[in-house]
């Protein structure tokens, strides 16, 4: 969503576009809806008072998160699932909750109705999984699952950690006994196709979580005043039958991920369940 909306224009706060630009949110969601699309995510991976905050919209963070429920609702249709998508809001140093923090998350929560699941993504600490118990609190929880996403990154020595420095064995054990109903992994500086089935693998080593995969379209360069992305469709569509046999059960992509993109996971995703329901 924000790389579409950075195409379209869209300066630094890409949320408020649900209040200013509404119609070019849906444009873009109808664009994966064409593609293939099964699931969108809502436009407010920082519509959070800390992030609006810094553009004098803190009090509009209730308001940005209907419209964005509203516009996700009416591009999908009766067909199609919307997901309420939440990125870091804390210092993650801080390894605990405030209770500003936990309001902030209340009060969120309260303006997703209408939603089929909520998304916790781009995390990198095991304690940011309080988020989805806390979650699981509120009104209406058992009707809406919790799914929660990791983020990695190669070190020096090749290893794949998180920015916090932990390994997906680690996070996997840790995710277990939280209240969450899937496991993923999305995006990172610098990581592969390869690496992302990594990392599903070795989730799948330690945990029987439902896991699911979001990888971006590579790290973008800046050329003629844009960022491109150097994966291409095509061949990132054809690494996803290994990534499909590495145990994950849903699949889409993370930044740089067009329509284009999606489109070419479409024919790979629906082939592969034609031949598992042959297969029963």
């Amino acid at each position: 969503m924000g790389t579409e909306l950075q195409r379209a224009g869209a300066g630094e706060c890409y949320a408020l576009w649900n209040l200013t630009h509404p119609q070019r949110v849906r444009a873009v969601h109808l664009a994966y809806v064409e593609a293939g699309a099964e699931m969108l995510l809502t436009n407010t991976f920082q519509a959070n008072p800390e992030a609006l905050a810094k553009h004098g919209a803190e009090d509009q963070c209730e308001a940005v998160w209907r419209a964005s429920v509203a516009i996700a609702r009416a591009a999908a249709g009766p067909d199609r699932y919307v997901v309420a998508d939440v990125g870091p809001m804390f210092d993650p140093r801080a390894r605990d909750w405030t209770i500003g923090d936990l309001t902030a998350v209340e009060q969120m929560w309260s303006a997703m109705a209408g939603v089929d699941a909520v998304l916790l993504e781009t995390f990198s600490d095991p304690w940011s999984l309080l988020a989805a118990d806390f979650c699981g609190t509120l009104p209406h929880h058992d009707r809406v699952p919790v799914l929660f996403s990791f983020t990695y990154a190669r070190t020096q020595g090749g290893g794949l950690r998180t920015a916090g420095g932990h390994r997906p064995e680690t996070l996997a054990r840790e995710a277990g006994p939280h209240d969450i109903a899937a496991l993923g992994v999305n995006c990172g500086r610098d990581i592969s196709m390869d690496d992302i089935i990594e990392v599903v693998r070795r989730y799948r080593t330690v945990t029987d979580l439902p896991l699911f995969a979001r990888p971006n379209a590579g790290t973008p360069l800046r050329t003629g005043g844009r960022w491109v992305y150097p994966h291409i469709p095509d061949t990132m569509a054809k690494r996803l039958p290994e990534l499909l046999e590495a145990g994950v059960c849903m699949v889409g992509g993370c930044c740089g991920t067009t329509p284009a993109h999606i489109a070419a996971f479409r024919p790979v995703v629906d082939h592969r369940n034609q031949s598992r329901r042959a297969r029963d």
